[in-house]
Order: structure tokens, then C-alpha cells, then sequence
């Protein structure tokens, strides 16, 4: 068992330490011109690289829209204009900026489902490597093991501008009919410009994942696929066999961003998600934040770490949970549910190193 303790400590520590990576005319002051292959407007340097655009027009809309703003939009950069949301999934969580002008009436339609709490316990559905990853059209229903459709609201109109590069999000609809966009969407995991910008009326890109986002979402299509409940290429989060259970999926929630976000407790349970979120001293192995899922709660409360949602962090919190190597235990000094304190002192215990799973030993009730 000790052998085991010190495996599952050294597995942390590689998971800190792991560096995650993840391109993309008239117009030449801006890094840009005509691209007579694709017949759109292409930016290759400047604070547009990597966009393109259907025309020069729709870019100039594009600049002026930036201009508004004291910011420019780029990578790292977040337009003070733009509406951002935080998505919130299995594998760590990342922020969509918006282009509310741009694409006024897609943006509207996806902060409608946003808010009315639609995306919430969706999963991501498909995963095409160097293609896209995808969401918003289902979620899981663990009572009944069946793969649930999202209520929708009626198709939007096509407002396809900006092109389908690496990073941006798209909304996903039927073929055949551009106006057919309802929940669904995705996220270009490479430069589909030369095919998505040219069929169906072209797919509307409505935002693009900013920061260092695109890691997660390269977390999330490094995934083993499968054939689930009749859909094709469908990720799933070790799995091996038999019936699928609710950490096997990239589950999502997704919430409009403030320009104050409260603080976050070290230590706290995600309704959205389901997910226990914990911030860890694990000693020598490093300080990280990490998920981990509900498994049972019966007869014992049991959860599963899921390694690919640590995050190195470089400074302590207040409130830090700890992980004993020599002992296996992880204490959490309080956790929140709800906003609130609801439980203090919660001892887990590593009960099997080989799935990553604790068991609570105790815990104080406020």
C-alpha cells in the first residue's frame, strides 16, 4: 500500500510539472490581404493574426468594432467591449470572447441558452483530430444511462464574416440549409478556413477561446473516441468497458463572465459540473488545483481524481486541502457548497491508486 501512496504522489508531481502547448491586402498596415485561392481576406501578422475574413468590407467592420474598445482582440488580449463566458468542463476550464457586434444575432442566441442554464451538464459529443471538438447538443442522463437531446429554440439566420481558424468557435447546423443553426457548436482545432468558410454558406464564427485556452480544449480532443448511443466519434475519459458512467464524459457548464468575479473557495463543490474542486498542497509534489468526480455515494462517499484536470499553481491559498503522501489522506480544512460553508474538516483516504479513487473517512457539519 505504501508502494501505492508514493505512485499516486509521483503521479501528481508529473502532472505539475507537465508543460502544456498549444497558428493559426488594401489592408497591408494591418498584416493583411486578399487571398485569391479562398477569395477572403486573410491576416498572416499584427494584432489580426491568424483571423480571415469574407471579405475586405467584413474585415474593416471587424477593426472598427476593436476600435471602440481600448483593447485590441488577439490571443492574450481581451476587447474591454466584448461579452466573455467561462467554460467550465472535466478537463479544466476555459474563456470564449464574443463578437457581439460582428455576429450579433448568433451571440444572442448562445447567451440564451447560456443564461437560461441550457448548457449545463451538456457534454462534448465529437472530437475530430486537426478538425474540431464539439458541444451543446447533448447531455447524459445517469439515472437512465441515455444520451439526452437539448431543448432548442427556433434556427437562427447565417451570419458567417470571420473565418473558421484555429481557436474560434462556430455554431454547428444541418446541411444543406445555412440557416439551420440552433445549440450546437464547436471549436476549430486547426484552420478549417478553406473548408467550412466555403460550404453551407459558410460556418458562423462567433468568438474565439482566448489566453491560454486552446490547451484545454487540445486536452479534450486528445481523448480516445467512441461510437456512443448511435453518434459517432464521441470522446469519453477513461473509459475501458461496459456502461458508461458520468466522469467518462467531458461534461460542461458555461457562465457569462463580470467584470468582478468573487472569489473562489480553495475547496468547492461545482453544481454545474458535479465536480469537486479542490486546491491542493501535495508537499513535495508541488501545489496544483484539481477535479475530482463523484463516483458513489453509497455506502461510503467515494471520488476519482482526474489527472488530466491538475494545474500547477506557484503560490498557497488560505484554506488549502493536503494531501500526505506517507498516508495517503487528503484533508480539505472546509468545503462550499452553494456559497456557503457546509462542511469542515473532510478526511478522504486512497482506497484504490491504480482508478485514483478516495473514500471519505469523516467530516464536521456546520
Amino acid at each position: 500500500m505504501r508502494s501505492a501512496i508514493l505512485n499516486i504522489s509521483l503521479l501528481i508531481a508529473l502532472s505539475l510539472s507537465s508543460d502544456l502547448s498549444a497558428h493559426g491586402g488594401g489592408t497591408n498596415s494591418y498584416g493583411c490581404h486578399n487571398q485569391s485561392s479562398t477569395g477572403t481576406h486573410h491576416c498572416h501578422s499584427g494584432d489580426y493574426n491568424g483571423l480571415s475574413f469574407s471579405s475586405q468590407d467584413a474585415f474593416l467592420a471587424y477593426v472598427k468594432e476593436q476600435s471602440e474598445s481600448t483593447t485590441s482582440v488577439n490571443t492574450t488580449e481581451v476587447s474591454t467591449s466584448a461579452t466573455t463566458v467561462r467554460v467550465s468542463t472535466s478537463l479544466g476550464d476555459f474563456s470564449i470572447e464574443l463578437f457581439d457586434d460582428v455576429a450579433p444575432i448568433t451571440v444572442a442566441n448562445f447567451l440564451n441558452y447560456v443564461n437560461s442554464g441550457r448548457f449545463n451538464s451538456t457534454v462534448i459529443h465529437r472530437s475530430v483530430s486537426n478538425f474540431i471538438v464539439q458541444g451543446g447538443s447533448f447531455s447524459f442522463d445517469a439515472s437512465s444511462g441515455n444520451i439526452v437531446s437539448v431543448a432548442t429554440d427556433a434556427a437562427i439566420q447565417n451570419e458567417f464574416s470571420v473565418s473558421n481558424t484555429r481557436g474560434t468557435v462556430a455554431m454547428a447546423k444541418l446541411g444543406g440549409d445555412p440557416n439551420s443553426a440552433t445549440s450546437g457548436w464547436f471549436v476549430n482545432l486547426a484552420d478549417n478556413s478553406s473548408n467550412l468558410d466555403a460550404q453551407n454558406g459558410g460556418f458562423t464564427a462567433f468568438g474565439r477561446v482566448i489566453g491560454d485556452g486552446m490547451t484545454v480544449v487540445d486536452s479534450i480532443a486528445a481523448q480516445p473516441t467512441y461510437t456512443l448511443a448511435g453518434l459517432t466519434d464521441f470522446p469519453l475519459i477513461n473509459y475501458i468497458s461496459g456502461a458508461v458512467v458520468t466522469s467518462n464524459f467531458v461534461n460542461i457548464a458555461i457562465a457569462v463572465e463580470t467584470e468582478e468575479e468573487p472569489a473562489t473557495a480553495p475547496n468547492y463543490f461545482d453544481e454545474a459540473s458535479g465536480l469537486l474542486r479542490v486546491t491542493v498542497d501535495a508537499g513535495t509534489s508541488g501545489l496544483a488545483s484539481m477535479a475530482f468526480s463523484i463516483t458513489a455515494t453509497e455506502p461510503n462517499v467515494i471520488v476519482q481524481l482526474d489527472l488530466s484536470s491538475v494545474v500547477v499553481l506557484t503560490e498557497t491559498v488560505d484554506k488549502i486541502a493536503t494531501f500526505d503522501a506517507e498516508t495517503g489522506r487528503l484533508v480539505l480544512p472546509e468545503l462550499v457548497v452553494s456559497g456557503e460553508v457546509a462542511f469542515r474538516n473532510l478526511s478522504f483516504i486512497l482506497s484504490d491508486a491504480e482508478q485514483l479513487l478516495f473514500t471519505l473517512e469523516s467530516f464536521e457539519k456546520i
